[in-house]
């Protein structure tokens, strides 16, 4: 195996600004929508940055809810420039004057806009969203977002409504010549937590591992991260939650990565200290964080049956922590909940 050693140096972190969203998507683990209140001031989160760059953070992201409707988006983009950090920025484009927003991303520093499509066409994606019209107006946000010269990917999240959807949205990646679609695992948080329906099944799995390589094999950068492990569809497997990154939220809590952000510091080391950046330093919480200490623990000692000797460890690494966290409530050493071996429903 390929076990994670110290020091463990951050390097990537995304700063989830706001959980104001235009949009109500059925799945949104933030419960983010047009009403919500959860928000970093601007004055923290540019401190926030601070620390981030003196520790040599090299990836931001800015992501939300809705990050275009956080007001201090811009200047936080350009004090990460200035810094030599060109961050990226998740968004649906659901917001008013999007091609002005994009344009003033461009100008102050940042080098990818990524989007969220749940469908090639509009009654699939609003159906996800709960907005009419939210397709059509994220299309436009990509065209805005050609036209200032941004680099532009895709993400899609499949469920069980819309995991087909994936082979169109590849085409319309082709067709708008975008450079990558990356397919994000569904985490039964926020308000998936309530729609189990929404889980794919072991038949619908190995149809989407199908898609994923047959996009691959035309010629198209298809995307699995690290929950998808149990896909097998990753030449270098691995999950770096708290080796090298961070989810901040927007009332500055730390979490190893986004599927952890419902799963507090108490739930797995009976303590809350040191998994607030606002209470705490930045680096006080990456080195010293009992919280992150019993991820890292979890992902750098050994295996345990019935995984250690299964002849797919290599390709899988038992799947994805988080998700088993949400099955057992506890860092349990047990195959992902939707192993291809165990599952069959």
């Amino acid at each position: 195996m390929r076990p994670h050693q110290p020091p463990f140096r951050l390097r990537e972190v995304k700063l989830e600004v706001t959980d104001r969203c235009t949009l109500a998507c059925i799945h949104c683990s933030s419960e983010a929508s047009p009403s919500c209140s959860r928000e970093m001031p601007f004055d923290k989160a540019a401190h926030l940055l601070d620390e981030m760059l003196a520790l040599g953070v090299s990836e931001i992201v800015f992501s939300g809810g809705e990050p275009l409707l956080w007001p201090g988006l811009y200047d936080a983009v350009r004090k990460c420039a200035d810094r030599g950090v060109r961050p990226t920025i998740y968004t649906s484009g659901n917001v008013d004057g999007c091609d002005v927003a994009m344009s003033l991303l461009k100008e102050h520093g940042a080098g990818c806009v990524i989007f969220s499509l749940f469908g090639a066409h509009k009654d699939a994606h609003d159906r996800v969203t709960r907005q009419k019209g939210s397709f059509d107006e994220t299309l436009a946000a990509i065209e805005a977002a050609r036209k200032a010269s941004l680099r532009i990917e895709l993400h899609f999240v499949p469920m069980g409504a819309n995991y087909g959807e994936l082979p169109r949205i590849i085409d319309l990646a082709r067709d708008k010549r975008l450079s990558r679609v990356s397919v994000l695992r569904l985490v039964p948080q926020g308000r998936a937590a309530v729609q189990p329906s929404m889980a794919l099944t072991h038949d619908q799995n190995l149809e989407l591992r199908r898609m994923i390589e047959a996009g691959r094999d035309n010629k198209m950068d298809v995307r699995a991260g690290s929950p998808y492990n149990f896909l097998l569809v990753n030449e270098s497997p691995k999950c770096c939650a708290a080796i090298d990154r961070l989810t901040v939220g927007p009332q500055f809590n730390i979490y190893p990565c986004d599927a952890f952000k419902q799963i507090e510091g108490q739930e797995l080391a009976d303590t809350d200290d040191l998994c607030r950046v606002d209470r705490w330093s930045l680096e006080e919480c990456w080195q010293k964080s009992p919280y992150l200490r019993e991820v890292r623990n979890y992902l750098t000692t050994d295996f345990e049956p019935p995984c250690d000797s299964c002849e797919l460890l290599q390709r899988c690494l038992s799947g994805c922590l988080a998700q088993k966290v949400i099955a057992h409530g506890a860092l349990k050493k047990a195959p992902d909940p939707m192993c291809l071996k165990l599952r069959r429903c």
